[in-house]
């Protein structure tokens, strides 16, 4: 409303030895058009020296805890928080200047909605911009077929619907994200809209790039969700959520295997990845290049074809 005070919130930046990047993190958050009244760095185990960069801006606090994983770091840093609206960025990502604005904005309209979300643009690691188009969630069914959020960073959550449902799921390696999206969607939809309010950072070593681990957490997570999904009559959306995983994250591997085959860079990690993405989807794993040899074929009878009638 006219007059009143904008609500506060927090940013909170989790790091584990990204120190190189951690200044562009935090200075995204600190150059928002609604200033957050918090900016906490959770330092998750690093032993590249994160307080050397957290140290360059006073009004940051840092929180250092051993490595007990992303899911914990997040936990810490919401805990230490005061402010009743809180985001997550991870060190290596990056905000837009009017992400905690427009978010925050969503939120007052709808008091019941736990979160709100925005799209988001994968960066290059040559610096190209690719966004990513937004994908609305309707609520809980959309979110078993589907992580239509996508990026942890986008999000806006309150700090009360955090605490009421325990906070992240630590005993997940990964996808405890999507794990509250779910557990927070199944009592009211989220928010959301077609700004871009966020960077995704692609290079190396990004979690994402783990198509097993990533497999198997998303599968985890599902089935947690299976007796809530079965007595809310989306027992349907759950099955096609669990076969489009599986088909992504197959796909996901044979494209990063033929990549690393062409340019003679297959290495151990990749061929373990490769048999724990068989062993969780063999038909997927299959038929992806299955399907790949097939249009192939295809193709390549089209091109006879043509030749013979241009004779």
């Amino acid at each position: 409303m006219p007059g009143e005070e904008p609500p506060e919130v927090a940013v909170v930046i989790t790091t584990c030895d990204h120190a190189p990047v951690l200044e562009r993190a935090i200075t995204s958050a600190r150059g928002q058009t609604h200033p957050p009244a918090e900016v906490i760095v959770v330092d998750d185990g690093s032993v590249d020296h994160p307080e050397l960069v957290v140290a360059r801006f006073p009004d940051v606090r840092l929180v250092r805890q051993p490595n007990r994983g992303l899911a914990a770091a997040r936990n810490t840093g919401w805990r230490a928080a005061a402010s009743p609206f809180v985001t997550f960025l991870d060190a290596d990502d990056r905000l837009l200047p009017h992400a905690i604005e427009v978010n925050v904005r969503r939120l007052i309209t709808c008091p019941e909605a736990p979160f709100a979300y925005g799209a988001y643009s994968y960066v290059d690691p040559d610096g190209r911009r690719r966004p990513e188009p937004l994908r609305p969630a309707d609520g809980f069914a959309a979110l078993l077929r589907e992580n239509v959020v996508g990026m942890h960073g986008t999000v806006l959550y309150r700090a009360a619907a955090l605490a009421a449902a325990g906070g992240f799921a630590e005993d997940l390696r990964a996808c405890e994200d999507y794990d509250m999206y779910l557990r927070l969607a199944r009592i009211s939809p989220p928010m959301h809209g077609v700004e871009v309010v966020a960077e995704y950072h692609l290079h190396g070593a990004n979690m994402s790039g783990d198509a097993a681990l990533m497999l198997g957490e998303v599968l985890r997570v599902l089935e947690r969700h299976r007796g809530e999904a079965v007595a809310a009559g989306c027992a349907d959306d759950l099955a096609q959520g669990i076969a489009a995983w599986k088909r992504f994250y197959a796909t996901s591997w044979w494209h990063a295997a033929g990549r690393a085959l062409a340019e003679r860079r297959a290495t151990p990690q990749l061929v373990r990845q490769g048999a724990g993405v068989a062993v969780r989807a063999p038909g997927a794993w299959v038929g992806v290049p299955t399907r790949a040899l097939a249009q192939r074929a295809r193709r390549l009878a089209g091109h006879a074809r043509r030749r013979s009638w241009a004779r």
